[in-house]
C-alpha cells in the first residue's frame, strides 16, 4: 500500500485481472448454455435414479448379449431386476428384454448428447487460453 493512499483505497484493477474475471463470466455463460441444452434429456429424473445409470447400462447390455446367443449363465442383473419389480408392480408384464432394451435406448441419447459435453470442455479450454478481451468475446456457445 502507498502511504499517501488512504487504508480504504482499492486501485483499479489490473488489465489481466479484468481478463481473469471475463474468463470466468464467459465460463458461467459456457456453463449455463450448456445445462440449458442437456437439462430437457435429464429432467424428469432424480440424482439419485440417475446415480444408477452406469449400473443399469452395464446390466443391460450384459443382458442383452446373453439373451442373443442364451450360452452360459445368465447374467446377473439386480439393479434392473429391482428396478423390474418396481415398474410391474402387482400385476405388469413388462419382461427384463423389454426393460434393457428401454434402459439401452436412453443410454445411447445420452452418450450422443456427450458432444454437447465434448463442446463444453473445448470452450472453456479456448476461454482459458486467451489473452485478449478480443479473442474472448469471439468465443460463444
Amino acid at each position: 500500500m502507498n502511504e499517501a493512499q488512504p487504508a480504504w483505497f482499492t486501485p483499479p484493477k489490473t488489465a489481466a485481472e479484468k481478463l481473469a474475471d471475463a474468463q470466468a463470466a464467459k465460463i458461467e455463460q459456457i456453463n449455463a448454455a450448456y445445462t440449458e441444452q442437456v437439462q430437457p434429456l435429464i429432467k424428469d429424473y432424480p440424482e439419485i435414479e440417475q446415480a444408477t445409470w452406469i449400473a443399469q447400462e452395464s446390466e443391460a447390455r450384459a443382458y442383452m448379449a446373453w439373451h442373443a446367443d442364451q450360452e452360459g449363465h445368465t447374467p446377473a442383473t439386480p439393479v434392473l431386476d429391482n428396478i423390474l419389480l418396481g415398474r410391474n408392480g402387482d400385476g405388469g408384464s413388462e419382461t427384463l428384454q423389454e426393460l434393457s432394451l428401454a434402459v439401452l435406448e436412453n443410454a445411447d441419447m445420452f452418450t450422443r448428447a456427450q458432444q454437447l459435453t465434448g463442446k463444453r470442455q473445448r470452450l472453456v479450454k479456448q476461454v482459458r487460453e486467451v489473452t485478449t478481451q478480443e479473442a474472448l468475446d469471439g468465443i460463444t456457445w
